[in-house]
């Protein structure tokens, strides 16, 4: 009897071994149950069809609302060029004057008058709106990398979830078979009852895990396909890898793609331009425009036609604009200071993620190159002792947990690592769905 007891130990044991050998494998549709107490993760309808990470991109290209928003705040960017180049509307009616004289109508005729911009202030006002359109096209880039990286970010969260599942059930099925196994123990008396409390313990410790897992899942899908823009899509596997070409980067190499062409540093950059114009159009504005009024009349009295010329023009003696010449100047020392706190801004955010990256990156190679081969030698190595009789069983679970914990860690750092380099891909820009003027 006690041979088959560590059989079927040997057994679970090998199974365990296996699951570290692939720390990344696609989803899967149904998940195993354990014999004696089955463990089901929460209902999660999948589709037929794999998405990859390019299929999402292009998905929310197509579906993530902001991007529409900001689309739209371009064309009224365009909107208000065409509006800032128009010329003032000329200005037509009748006019009467000297009714009753002499029993007469007086004077009656119609007139016409125009406004002429004069200075160039026309142009100096498309050239300012001009800017405007070119802040919104930076900023339409902006929000198109806070999509991609929010669904580069999302993406590897949902397969780090996955993998997580599959981890923690594992982990849950062998506390299980374990309980059993230990049961057997006592019944053949090999064991005691502290050492089934302490399966027992164990084995709902695992079940919380997955449980946790389970829930952390359908957490990662649903905030996946929000950022896509199809909230209601289907379950689908996910076509990628984890630690499938892991990348390598340098601070000087995050430094240059973070700050070079940055959308919100050039966004910065073109409102400094538009502020320069701006000064220019300021001081363009005492330069008088002309008015110019033109009647014709028929004289009543006289019977004769009359005409009426009038020009006029503002003269700058006390209004020279000097109060917004001012208000310009201060709003363009503001801009040129504000493209540097943008840049000191990005240069500290990128300090601390490229912080996490770094840790990540020398976590998962410590992981995978050192610890879950250790921990997989450990395992081999108590369980050939107990099969010998030499260790006692706590010792055996204590390594086939600490081999899955292991991985777990190992899984962790990997989706640390992924969404750090997501982000510096993405040049900082996150948060898609966050509200913004």
């Amino acid at each position: 009897m006690l041979q088959n007891v560590f059989a079927f130990v040997l057994l679970v044991t090998t199974t365990a071994m296996a699951v570290g050998q692939d720390v990344q494998r696609r989803p899967r549709t149904d998940l195993p149950h354990t014999a004696s107490d089955p463990v089901e993760a929460p209902h999660m309808p999948r589709t037929a069809q794999s998405l990859s990470l390019a299929d999402l991109e292009a998905l929310a290209f197509r579906n993530n609302p902001t991007l529409a928003v900001a689309t739209a705040r371009m064309n009224v960017a365009r909107g208000r060029k065409v509006q800032a180049g128009l010329y003032p509307n000329p200005s037509i009616g009748y006019h009467a004057t000297e009714i009753g004289n002499l029993g007469t109508a007086g004077q009656q005729g119609a007139f016409i008058s125009q406004r002429f911009i004069t200075g160039g202030k026309l142009k100096l006002d498309q050239a300012i709106v001009g800017r405007e359109i070119k802040e919104a096209h930076f900023r339409f880039h902006a929000q198109e990398e806070r999509v991609l990286s929010d669904v580069r970010v999302r993406f590897y969260d949902a397969l780090a979830a996955q993998r997580r599942v599959d981890l923690s059930q594992e982990l849950a099925g062998i506390g299980d078979k374990l309980v059993q196994a230990t049961e057997k123990l006592i019944a053949g008396r090999q064991g005691t009852e502290n050492d089934l409390l302490q399966a027992e313990i164990r084995a709902d410790e695992s079940h919380i895990l997955f449980d946790n897992a389970a829930n952390e899942q359908v957490e990662a899908w649903r905030r996946l396909v929000a950022v896509v823009g199809v909230p209601t899509m289907q379950t689908a596997d996910l076509d990628g890898q984890l630690d499938a070409a892991l990348p390598s980067r340098d601070w000087d190499s995050c430094y240059a793609t973070v700050l070079d062409n940055n959308p919100t540093l050039n966004a910065a950059r073109t409102r400094v331009e538009r502020a320069g114009i701006v000064i220019r159009r300021a001081k363009k504005e005492p330069i008088p425009n002309i008015d110019l009024f033109v009647s014709v009349r028929h004289h009543n009295v006289t019977d004769s036609d009359v005409a009426n010329v009038q020009l006029g023009i503002p003269i700058p003696i006390f209004n020279k604009n000097q109060g917004n010449i001012r208000s310009a100047e201060a709003e363009w020392i503001a801009a040129c200071h504000e493209v540097k706190r943008i840049e000191l801004s990005l240069q500290d955010r990128l300090a601390v993620v490229y912080r996490r990256y770094s840790n990540a990156h020398q976590q998962t190679g410590r992981y995978r190159q050192r610890m879950v081969p250790r921990a997989s030698r450990s395992l081999k190595l108590v369980t050939d002792g107990y099969q010998k009789g030499q260790v006692q069983y706590l010792t055996l679970l204590t390594a086939q947990q600490t081999y899955l914990q292991v991985n777990l860690a190992c899984l962790d750092a990997l989706r640390e690592l992924r969404t750090a380099s997501s982000l510096i891909e993405g040049q900082l820009l996150t948060d898609s769905l966050a509200e913004r003027n």
